[in-house]
Order: C-alpha cells, then sequence, then structure tokens
C-alpha cells in the first residue's frame, strides 16, 4: 500500500473587515470629482480597493457635486427656441467613379445600380 505524504497547509486568517464612516466615503467620493482626478490613484492613496471606491460613487456621488445630502429635486425646464432640424441630405449622393482600360474610359456620375455595376465589371474585366 502507498503513502503519499502532503503537507497540510492552512490559509492565513483574514483580518476583519475596515468600517469607514459616511463622511470618510464622501471625502473620498470628492476626492474623485476633481478635474483630472483618478480613482485609481485616489484609492491607492486612501489604501483602499479601486472598486470599492467606484461603488461609492455610485452610493454619494450627487451628494459629493452639490455639497449636501439632501436628496435631488427636479427642476422644470421651457424650451424657447427648440433647435432646427437638420437639412435633408442631396437625394443624389455626389461622386465620380473613372474606370480607365487602355483607349477607353467609363465615367459614373450620381446614383449607381450596383447590379448593373457588377455586371459590366464582371464583361469588361477578364
Amino acid at each position: 500500500m502507498d503513502t503519499i505524504i502532503q503537507p497540510v497547509t492552512t490559509r492565513a486568517k483574514r483580518g476583519p473587515y475596515r468600517q469607514h464612516s459616511d463622511e470618510f466615503k464622501r471625502a473620498a467620493v470628492a476626492r474623485t470629482q476633481v478635474d483630472g482626478a483618478s480613482v485609481s490613484l485616489v484609492a491607492r492613496e486612501l489604501k483602499i480597493n479601486a472598486n470599492q471606491l467606484f461603488s461609492w460613487r455610485k452610493r454619494f456621488g450627487d451628494e459629493a457635486l452639490s455639497g449636501s445630502t439632501a436628496p435631488s429635486q427636479l427642476m422644470a425646464v421651457t424650451v424657447l427656441n427648440p433647435p432646427l432640424a437638420p437639412a435633408p441630405a442631396a437625394s443624389v449622393p455626389s461622386g465620380v467613379i473613372v474606370l480607365s482600360m487602355g483607349q477607353a474610359q467609363l465615367r459614373l456620375e450620381g446614383l449607381v445600380d450596383v447590379a448593373k455595376l457588377t455586371l459590366l465589371l464582371a464583361r469588361l474585366l477578364p
């Protein structure tokens, strides 16, 4: 009978979860909302995971921008001068295809039927 001897290894226990106050979370989120700030760099400086900081941004993001803890409210908006509709595109696309073979030249302008062009090129090109 064979005996396989393997060392017994146990995982080191994980430390306790860190509990951060809401003020700390809001301050961290505010640091990420400054122009040019990097969430990963801020997280590294605070010794927290960047994913955790992103979840705090979802939770506290609006509050950090407004500087208050009051819930957001909707405002009525009236559009005085609605934007004009874009001008319709020309019905015939502008463009030219020129095919030269020896002394013969084929010039196509405007809207071209793809099926007819395919048939023509199949007959002209060997």
